[in-house]
């Protein structure tokens, strides 16, 4: 028979198996085919190694174990001294295996083969010769998509008539019919004995969902996703009042005192100084025996950097009020210069303004009132923690 007979009569068997699948179940059935190589012990059969292409058809009888029918064939030339005309040899190979796979249909596995075949070699020279050869070979498959997978297999093929050993190394592409990830899971579940219908659980009722019935649920409206203790409460790993999943400051000291956040509370207080000057009549001369309160003011603004001082000058009311009002900047202006120069504040820290006599916090018709309402007055807040 011609290859390309046989290649047509394979090819339909093949189109004719894919014709019935509508009447047939065939999820477990599938085509495949590529290239094959011939391989021959040339002390015997004295031929070139031959290239050529393959085709088969098989059933997957459960998740590991199919059946599978192909086709082979090549051109060769005869490789003999005596023989130097029509040296073409057209071989054939058509075989019948059990193919056994280690892992369940859908995954990558190594492939083992076993089966029985009938090789044909048909040339001009030799005439049309056959043989039967055991065939055993072993390789790989490879998912491409669930349904399309490569193949790789090395075949050894044992020939009953002539006792001796080919090789038929070949890669293909393979199709599974099918749904295969559930294709075998099904006939699984029929065999199994049913079962018996479970007992019906009694109705737990568990109202916020954490898992935790209501019964044993000492809070009871916990927050849906919010992981919780045995009594069905949130955890508060640091045991501050305040549940983990509100906690911005998880791991705060046992005992500290914390805000609604689970973070601590600082502490502060205010501490401030306060200064009074009093002038001469008529005089914007800082009076040498305040020069110990100014320094406290410049040591307390050396503590506390962040503080500013706003220095008010005050006058009495003897003279115009526009004198007045210059003569009270000038004193302010006097104290600020004094806290500046002579003890290093920064100048950016210290303000000054005059109130001339506006402001008064004694009786301006008496020398003593007045005297008092010659000044220049501070008052410097910080806030620091406890």
């Amino acid at each position: 028979m011609n290859k390309y007979f046989k290649l047509a009569a394979v090819a339909a068997a093949i189109l004719s198996t894919q014709a019935t699948a509508a009447d047939a179940d065939i999820k477990n059935a599938y085509v495949t085919g590529g290239l094959n190589m011939f391989a021959f012990d040339t002390e015997v059969h004295n031929m070139d190694k031959a290239i050529g292409p393959w085709f088969g058809f098989g059933y997957q009888i459960d998740k590991n174990w199919a059946v599978e029918f192909d086709y082979h064939m090549a051109d060769s030339d005869i490789d003999h001294p005596g023989i130097t005309t029509n040296k073409g040899v057209d071989i054939s190979l058509m075989s019948l295996s059990g193919v056994y796979r280690y892992a369940p249909v859908g995954q990558n596995s190594i492939l083992a083969k076993v089966g029985l075949g009938r090789q044909e070699y048909d040339s001009s020279a030799n005439g049309s010769v056959t043989e039967t050869a055991i065939r055993v070979g072993g390789g790989y498959e490879y998912y491409i998509q669930p349904n399309l997978s490569a193949t790789f297999m090395w075949d050894l093929l044992y020939s009953v008539d002539e006792t001796l050993i080919d090789s038929l190394p070949n890669i293909g592409l393979k199709y599974q019919f099918g749904d295969v990830k559930s294709s075998y899971k099904k006939s699984t579940k029929a065999t199994k004995p049913a079962e018996k219908p479970a007992k019906a659980k009694p109705v737990v009722m568990d109202a916020d969902l954490d898992g935790v019935e209501n019964s044993k649920d000492m809070c009871s409206n916990t927050p849906s996703g919010v992981r919780v203790n045995a009594q069905g409460c949130p955890f508060d790993r640091d045991a501050d009042g305040v549940y983990d999943y509100k906690d911005e400051c998880v791991m705060t000291p046992a005992g500290a005192k914390v805000d609604a956040k689970g973070c601590t509370v600082k502490l502060e207080e205010k501490v401030s100084i306060q200064l009074y000057i009093s002038f001469a009549n008529n005089s914007s001369v800082v009076p040498e025996e305040y020069s110990t309160e100014i320094k406290k003011v410049a040591d307390f603004m050396k503590s506390y950097p962040d503080t500013k001082v706003a220095l008010v000058g005050h006058s009495d009311s003897s003279g115009s009020a526009a004198y007045n009002q210059m003569l009270s900047e000038k004193r302010a202006a006097k104290v600020a210069d004094y806290l500046v120069t002579k003890f290093g504040v920064d100048s950016a820290r210290v303000s000054s303004r005059g109130e001339g006599e506006a402001n008064p916090i004694a009786d301006n018709t008496t020398a003593e009132g007045r005297k008092k309402n010659r000044r220049v007055t501070a008052e410097i807040t910080a806030v620091v923690a406890k």
